[in-house]
């Protein structure tokens, strides 16, 4: 393989999809599994294969019979949200490195400042709301995701990323490096958020002709910014640690949506337990699925034998066939004496 040159788009454009497909392959064992999981726990939730997206109200993924599961993973989000982040109350303070500087009152007071400070933006944003989403597929899927970009009017603003989306890379500690994330906007979407001179002839044409409503493929990258791709003493963002591009997946070769930067990682990723190197966690939801499954099915099974019998199929003469039958209580049949078998005579099966 040729090396990239990162000064031109289209070699960009070309290891960023080639990166994403590495992820995604990567990514390809876990994927049954949290679909599996979606499906008996959180249906609306999950973008696994390409016919799901926009498509979560289809009730193809109605194989709940028995919410027990579902409500149990809501108390977990409710109890985790209480216990670590609750908006009521005060759930964190800062400090210093060292103890007595923490302890002397200008700066106990300027760091009490602080706190008060980041909870009113806390509480302003979408930051309780993302938590406690987060909190819910962390459960279920054991891995969530939350892209946290500068807001002008709230200060801060969560994207908050479900679950099939995201693909990630972790470096030698297990910290969250690069998040690819794949998603759709509309036509109207995309034009508003980033111009519509950075947009691919197929996106201008359906402007052009106001097909608002059609989707176009997504793709954002976050990852480290090598050293060769950026002046250390630029303030610019095209040069910061952290390099942040959207382009569309099937656009044109010479163009990105936008590209930027972060000072820092913008990406949070908590996992709940993680087994060796793997990049994604392991969960209550794994672990419980089996049973979820099974009580799925055993409400199923006695969903089905009480409706037979309290509806069992019978045996009817051909004649009646054609004639109105009241099979509610209290209904009237009127039949000729010895045509038609007593109802306490008929079995489930349609025997006697």
């Amino acid at each position: 393989m040729r090396p990239y040159d990162f000064t031109k788009v289209r070699d960009k454009r070309e290891a960023f999809l080639n990166r994403h497909g590495a992820l995604k392959n990567e990514r390809s064992s876990w994927v049954a599994h949290w679909a599996d999981i979606s499906k008996h726990m959180l249906p609306r939730n999950g973008r696994f294969f390409v016919t799901d997206r926009n498509r979560t109200g289809s009730d193809r993924y109605n194989k709940i019979y028995d919410n027990t599961g579902t409500r149990a993973l809501r108390t977990l989000g409710a109890g985790m949200q209480a216990g670590a982040t609750n908006p009521a109350r005060p759930w964190f303070r800062l400090t210093t490195s060292d103890p007595d500087l923490g302890n002397y009152y200008p700066v106990r007071r300027w760091l009490d400042d602080v706190v008060d400070r980041m909870q009113r933006v806390f509480a302003r944003s979408n930051t309780y709301r993302t938590l406690h989403q987060m909190y819910e597929e962390l459960g279920a899927f054991g891995t969530s995701v939350s892209i946290i970009l500068p807001d002008f009017n709230n200060v801060i603003h969560h994207y908050p990323v479900v679950c099939g989306e995201y693909a990630l890379q972790q470096d030698y500690q297990g910290k969250i490096i690069s998040c690819y994330r794949e998603f759709e906007k509309t036509i109207g979407e995309t034009v508003k958020e980033f111009g519509l001179e950075n947009c691919s002839h197929a996106v201008k044409d359906q402007w052009n002709t106001r097909q608002l409503e059609n989707t176009v493929q997504i793709l954002h990258v976050i990852e480290p910014r090598a050293d060769q791709e950026r002046d250390p003493h630029s303030p610019l963002p095209q040069h910061m640690p952290f390099k942040s591009c959207y382009m569309e997946i099937g656009g044109d070769d010479d163009k990105l949506l936008r590209e930027s930067g972060y000072k820092r990682m913008p990406v949070i990723a908590p996992r709940w337990s993680i087994a060796g190197g793997d990049v994604y966690g392991t969960s209550p939801g794994m672990e419980s699925l089996g049973d979820i499954k099974q009580l799925q099915q055993e409400q199923l099974r006695k969903g089905q034998g009480i409706d037979y019998m309290v509806r069992p199929p019978l045996q009817v003469p051909s004649q009646l066939k054609d004639r109105e039958s009241e099979l509610f209580p209290g209904g009237l049949n009127y039949v000729d004496p010895g045509t038609l078998l007593p109802f306490d005579q008929v079995t489930p099966n349609g025997g006697v």
